[in-house]
């Protein structure tokens, strides 16, 4: 027999080891093969052979004169080729590298058992040793993708920039326009309230012209001339006018209060140049005295210009032919005790009779009567006349201030309007 080779024996010791390694190390029974339970008295285990039996042993164990022949020993005459030596004359030839995964690397193979390696010393050599655990594939390269979303976001905000500022200057044109528009408005109103102003005063000249003159009728027809108008400002409020200086927002509030004012003092004036004219132009003589006349008809009684005092007795009734003049009038005292009262309770109005149990005379006396009549009440008329007109023109002539005031201010506002206010 030839000597083995050296390739030979080192496989041989490599299945020897492995097959005392085998023998060592029993595998571990399954779920189903566990311990029985324990038998209870007077029961045999069921794997305790019978008297006369032999127990199976667990190992294959060969026959009488069989040999048991490992797969890993070649037979006689044979030599076993290792998987990891070449050949004599063959040269090894290295393994093609394999790609990896792009996203993931493949799980590496399972290291054999030192224990098998009878030349490794325990230890078994890691060719990754020293490196860097991979971490999931190949390292990718850093994106790109940051830069474009920081240019839009650069963009976006020049744009919000850009925006804003044409929409302040768009808005700010268009408050601008607000604000001259307003103004104008403001404007043409206080010079509607001049116009105004101005024909009033015109017609008080007149009417004060025509008392003077006498001539009643004129007076009437100059006034009625005259129509009343509320004059309104509020409706012209707002942020444009909110800009202007306090000061003119009163002074064009103020003047529509005056063209009010003025207004009522001239309505009332016409009334009483109306119920008084004749008095005023001294065609009759006013009332100088006075009965409180009893008034049926109103439930109470009412203040009357005594015209005359009756002492005859009154017919009843009258006659058509009647004829107050012709009865006696009471003197002095008697008017006290009159039988009768002729009586006009307008001035310069038609006369009545009224029985002297149904008036009582007032006596001009006492600080009432000089504040409620007067000591000259013929010239009540005149005298309140002149008041009514005095207040009415100084009226007038202040609206003329404030309408200077106001146009000040309005030009102004106009020349440098506010565009801040809400």
């Amino acid at each position: 027999m030839s000597a083995p080779k050296k390739g030979k024996d080192l496989s041989a010791l490599k299945a020897r080891l492995a097959k005392k390694a085998a023998a060592a190390e029993p595998e571990a029974p399954a779920a189903s093969e566990a311990a029985p339970p324990i038998p209870a008295p007077g029961e045999v285990k069921a794997d305790v052979p019978a008297p006369g039996e032999v127990k199976k042993p667990a190992m294959d164990i060969p026959a009488p004169g069989e040999v048991n022949k490992p797969a890993d020993i070649p037979a006689p005459g044979e030599v076993s080729k290792p998987a990891d030596i070449p050949a004599p004359g063959e040269v090894m030839q290295p393994e093609p590298a394999v790609a990896a995964a792009p996203a993931q690397v493949a799980a590496a193979a399972p290291k054999e058992d030192l224990a098998e390696d009878p030349f490794s010393g325990g230890v078994a050599f890691n060719p990754d040793a020293g490196l860097l655990d991979d971490i999931g594939g190949d390292v990718k390269p850093k994106s790109n993708i940051g830069l474009p979303i920081f240019a839009g976001i650069i963009g976006l905000a020049v744009g919000v920039g850009l925006g804003w500022m044409f929409h302040k200057s768009s808005d700010g044109g268009k408050r601008y326009d607000a604000a001259i528009a307003k103004a104008d408005d403001i404007q043409q109103r206080v010079t509607e309230i001049e116009e105004s102003r101005a024909k009033i005063a015109l017609k008080l000249g007149e009417v004060e012209e025509a008392i003077t003159a006498k001539d009643g009728d004129k007076a009437i027809a100059a006034l009625e001339e005259f129509e009343p108008a509320a004059v309104e400002v509020g409706d012209l409020f707002g942020w444009q006018m909110a800009a202007m200086d306090p000061a003119v927002i009163k002074t064009i509030f103020g003047l529509a209060q005056s063209a009010n004012n003025v207004q009522i003092d001239v309505s009332i004036l016409k009334g009483w140049v109306n119920n008084n004219k004749d008095v005023l132009v001294d065609k009759i003589k006013g009332p100088s005295n006075f009965v409180v006349a009893v008034n049926p008809e109103a439930g109470g009684a009412v203040l009357a210009e005594l015209v005359s005092a009756i002492c005859d007795e009154i017919p009843d009734p009258l006659p058509e032919d009647f004829k107050p003049e012709t009865l006696k009038k009471c003197e002095g005292e008697e008017i006290l005790k009159a039988k009768a009262y002729i009586i006009r309770t307008d001035v310069g109005g038609d006369t009545s009779i009224v029985p002297g149990n149904q008036a009582f005379y007032l006596t001009p006396s006492g600080g009432i009567y000089g504040y409620a009549i007067g000591q000259t009440p013929e010239a009540n008329a005149k005298a309140y006349f002149d008041l009514l007109m005095s207040k009415a023109k100084s009226e007038v002539d202040e609206m003329v201030k404030d309408k200077d005031r106001a146009l000040e201010g309005i030009a102004n506002y106009t020349s440098d309007p506010k565009l801040g206010g809400d």
